[in-house]
Order: C-alpha cells, then structure tokens, then sequence
C-alpha cells in the first residue's frame, strides 16, 4: 500500500498521525513514511501531540488499530504532501474463482473532508476487460460523488468533495489464476464470483428503493406525508389524554340540582374555596385580598370608611375617593396557619398607624422581599391546607407519567439506532423511519409532559367534595345574578359582609358591591366595616371608590419578588452502500 496525503496548513503543526483498524486475519507491516522522497526516521514518539525531531515516526497498536505518528515542521499557508507505505496482509481473500480485495482507501474517521481522492489499484497480472469478465471494479458508497474504472492492468477510483466522517471504498474482484501465491491472502474454499455480484446488486437496488421511497415521501406526497407525521406525533398523546381524563378526570356528579344557593354553604375560609372549584393548589392575589377583608370581618383589624384626596389626569386634577381606613384590631382572633402571613404583612403596613387601603401598596413595595417571602408562605400553606382537605383523587397522574416514560424510552431508543447507522448524504429508508417514530415519540413525550401539569385532565373531586363544590357553585351563581333577581335581600350584615368577602375570593366583588347598591338596607351599611359610601352615596363602587379588582392587582404586583439584574474501458460510477472492506480509519494533525 502506498498513500499520499497532502496537507495545507492554517497555523504552526508539528505532527500527524494516520490510524488503521484491522479486522481478524488482518496485518500490517514494513511502514515507511517520506516526504518528497526523503525516507523518515524510525524512533518518533507515538502519542498524539507529543514531540519528536522532526523527520521521524513510530508506529504502535492501539487495540485494533495500528497508529502511525510522524514529525515535521509546518506553518500557515505551507502545503506538505506525506507518503505512507506498508504491507497489508490478510487483507485480500483469495476464494476458489476470484480473489476480493475490498478496502476502504478514504477513512470515516477522518474529521475533515476531502476535495479530491484518486485510487489505483495494480493487478498481479493483466485480465481482460470485457462484460462477461469476473473482473469487476465498484465504488462504495452509491451517494459518493465518484466513478471507476477498469484497464487490464489498474482499477482506478476518483471522487470528489467528500465530506467529514464519509469512507470511501474501493472494492477489486478478479480471477484468482492472476496470483502466482496466496501467501499474502486469507483462503476460503468454494466459488465468490455470484454471492459478490449478488451483494452488490442488492446494495445498488437497496439504495434505489430507499431513495424512491424518500423521494415519494417528501415530494410527491408531501401532504399526505406531513399528515401522518402529525397524526403519529399527536394523536397517540391525544387518545391517552383521552383515555386518562375519563378514567381519571372526569367529575362525578353529585345528586345536588339547585340552581342558586342563598348563602355560604359552609364555613369553608374564602382562599380554599376557588381553589376547590378550579381543582387546583395555587392561589393568588385574589384569594390573598379576600383573606384581608376576612379578617377584617373578623376584627383582628378595625376598618372604617373614610375619604380620600387622589390626584387623576396626570395629577391636574384632584377627586374625592372613598376608602377604607385600616388599624390594629383584636390580635386574640384564632388564625389558620395560612392567614398568619396575611396578618403579618397587614400588622407591617400599619405598625406607624391606621392606613387607608389605598396606600397599602406603597407601604409593602418598602419591604418588599420581606412581603414577598410572606405571601409566598401564605400560598405554600394553602397548598398545604388543600392537601389536609383530601378533596382530590387522581390515579391517572400514574398511568399518565408510565406512559410518558415509554414514550421517552422508545423514542431514545429509535432516535439512537436510527443515528447509529445514519448516512446523512443518502439516508436509509429504515433509518429515516425509525427516526420519524423517534421524533413523532419525543412529541408524544412532551405533549404528555405538559398534560401532567394539566390536574383537571388526571385529578377528580371524591365525592363529598364534589357535592360541596356544586354547593359553592350553585353560590357563585347567585352572587353573580343577585343584583338582577327579586328575591328578598339577606337580613343581617354579617350575611352581607360574607358575601362581599366571598365574593371577592371568586373576583366578581364589583356584582356584589352592584347588589349591595339595589338591595342593602341603607341602615346596614351605615353599620358595615367593610362596606364604604362615597362621597355620592354610592357605597363601594364607581370611579369615586377604591376599585377591588384594582386593590387585588396591586398586591399582586407589590408581593411579587424583587426582579434581579445581571448582567478508456469499461468503468462506471460508485454503487451500493458498501463499509465492508477493510483498512480505512483515519487521521489527523497538530
């Protein structure tokens, strides 16, 4: 063997290296490498990157593979041509009709491409050149821009542009009367000529049909194509998602059927009561401003109506707004654990003294990550009271996450056998397949993902909670309609003032605040701590009073967390797919 590489260089190098695998049967041996015709010495080290004079080279066997280093001296813009010549024994095999020498003479290890490869190989003897000869020259593989040729006495190969990490292989069949020895040769008994045309045959038409397949699949049917891609990546996520809500999500309705409820079915504290009906932990601002306003109802704070000066129009003009002044009240009122952080922001904002509601937000926006650490506790410990509650069941969650896992399990497995044997030039129809499911599993996968975090899909009320749920419903319903029905108003404050807090739990205040207007007795709402008139008599509502909705986004905004900064014959072209030949390997410089 004799290989001539040409390097051109951008940097200082001062060392190469060439490495050939061997298969069983295989050696390699008398290796000789020179540059423009000078021989270099034996004795260089043989570590990638080491140091050695330059002019030398070594050889050694790293497992499989003989490594050949070799030394010299190069800067930007140098070009340097190398000669490596050795004995590959074992590498023909010699059969009964023909010998087989199939050997890759461009590398897949190579991390570099090549613009241009010429390979030759000389026969031991002349054979002629004819259709029916059993010499044969292939080229490997089919999607190799490339083509051979046959003479009586060389077969030659050319290619072009081959890129990173492609081999390319030169496969020789001739008769075996042309040797004069095996020695060189491993020997097999029986005939080779047929099985040999026959593989090739094979490869060439299995490359067509992938490619034909490829083609139909991404031009000629392409919407037909793009619709079981969706339907594979979509519709098995779907079906379970389907399957699990029934089994698992879906509500069973209780024997309850009033369309209203006239008042709070239970005791039940206003920041649970969303969260029971939208099946969910989380709470929020609302459920926060409706816990205040619980407490107020419940004197461990004072209120007291008051009215306020606000600037409007970009502070040219000044209205009168009602409002609600707010102090210290009886700290002996019994607290749930998650009514307790709601105290302490309330006991901050007024520890200088009563403060309309109005200003609450400027006062908390002053510690802001000592608030904001309380209303995270408040959430946290709603959550956990939910959890106390038993309310839900959701045995889907399991079946919802094993088959997420198999999703995930398949589409690694796919996607890694399919890019294991991937030809990125000319693709196998398999491998495009197996990727195409791998993909479409991934999507499965993510889809599934994204449901877990849907509870409504996978998680149910059991059914005591269900019956209490339709109860606090049928309530909702009323507080939302009441300013429109006739039915008679309640008849005491503290009916009222539930309605109010409840009311701005499930953020519909401003329709309870609406009835209050039609309904209330004038009386009660003189005697209301939580109910303030305007300036208009207009009591908690209109553009001259604090607006709920606008008081809860305010908390919302003021306990969020600190946002933190940073910064001539007969010859022909390659065919089939080949990679069974031997040698190949590749290289490298530094």
């Amino acid at each position: 063997m004799t290989e001539k590489i040409t390097f051109l260089y951008d940097g200082v190098f001062s060392g190469a290296y060439r490495d050939i695998p061997l298969r069983a049967g295989e050696s390699i041996d008398r290796v000789v490498v020179s540059e423009g015709g000078r021989r270099y010495k034996p004795g260089g080290c043989v570590e990638l990157g080491c140091f050695s004079p330059a002019g030398t080279y070594g050889v050694t066997r790293v497992g499989d593979t003989v490594r050949i280093v070799w030394h010299y001296s190069a800067f930007t813009g140098d070009s340097k041509t190398f000669q490596i010549d050795y004995r590959f024994t074992g590498l023909a095999i010699a059969y009964d009709d023909v010998v087989d020498v199939n050997m890759k003479v461009w590398g897949d290890q190579w991390p570099v491409g090549l613009h241009r490869l010429r390979s030759s190989m000389r026969l031991p003897a002349p054979a002629p050149v004819t259709p029916r000869s059993r010499y044969r020259v292939f080229g490997h593989p089919a999607w190799v821009h490339g083509d051979t040729t046959r003479l009586p006495r060389f077969a030659l190969l050319r290619a072009l542009d081959i890129p990173s990490n492609q081999f390319v292989e030169l496969r020789v069949v001739f008769p075996r009367r042309l040797l004069t020895s095996t020695s060189g040769a491993q020997v097999r008994p029986g005939d080779a000529f047929q099985r040999i045309l026959a593989e090739e045959k094979a490869d060439d038409a299995s490359f067509a049909r992938d490619r034909a397949r490829i083609d139909d699949w991404l031009h000629h049917n392409i919407w037909r194509s793009i619709l079981v891609v969706l339907a594979l990546a979509l519709v098995p996520a779907l079906a379970v998602m389907a399957f699990v809500w029934w089994w698992s999500g879906r509500e069973r309705k209780s024997d309850y059927d009033r369309e209203y409820e006239q008042q709070p079915p239970s005791d039940l504290e206003p920041a649970l009561v969303p969260p029971l009906l939208r099946q969910t932990d989380n709470v929020g601002s609302l459920e926060f401003t409706a816990t205040l306003f619980d407490l107020l109802r419940r004197g461990r704070f004072k209120s007291k109506p008051i009215t306020v000066e606000q600037k409007v129009w970009g502070g040219i003009r000044h209205e009168q707004v009602s409002d609600l002044e707010v102090s210290a009240g009886d700290e002996n009122v019994p607290l749930t654990d998650f009514e307790k952080p709601v105290a302490e922001v309330v006991d901050y904002v007024i520890a200088d003294g009563p403060r309309p509601l109005s200003k609450f937000r400027d006062k908390i926006d002053d510690a802001r990550a000592t608030n904001s650490a309380r209303f995270t506790s408040f959430k946290s410990n709603v959550g956990r009271a939910i959890a106390g509650k038993g309310w839900f069941v959701g045995p889907g969650l399991g079946l919802l996450l094993l088959i997420l896992i198999l999703f995930v399990l398949a589409a690694v497995v796919l996607i890694w056998a399919a890019a294991s044997g991937w030809r990125s030039v000319a693709p196998r129809w398999g491998d495009v397949v197996m990727l195409t499911i791998g993909i479409c599993c991934a999507i499965n996968a993510a889809v599934l993902l994204i449901a877990a975090f849907q509870v409504r899909l996978w998680r149910r009320r059991r059914p005591e909670a269900e019956k209490e749920a339709e109860r606090w419903e049928a309530f909702r319903r009323y507080l939302t309609d009441f300013p429109r029905l006739d039915e008679a108003p309640p008849a005491t404050l503290q009916l009222w003032e539930r309605f109010l807090v409840y009311g701005i739990a499930f953020g519909i205040a401003e329709r309870v605040l609406q009835g209050a207007r039609i309904h209330m007795p004038e009386a009660l709402a003189q005697q209301s701590t939580i109910y303030w008139i305007g300036p208009y008599g207009d009591f908690g509502s209109g553009a001259t009073a604090i607006n709920i909705a606008d008081l809860s986004a305010g908390f919302g905004s003021a306990l969020a967390p600190p946002s933190s900064s940073s910064s001539s014959g007969f010859g022909g072209g390659f065919s089939g797919g080949g990679g069974g030949g031997g040698g190949g390997g590749g290289g490298g410089a530094w």
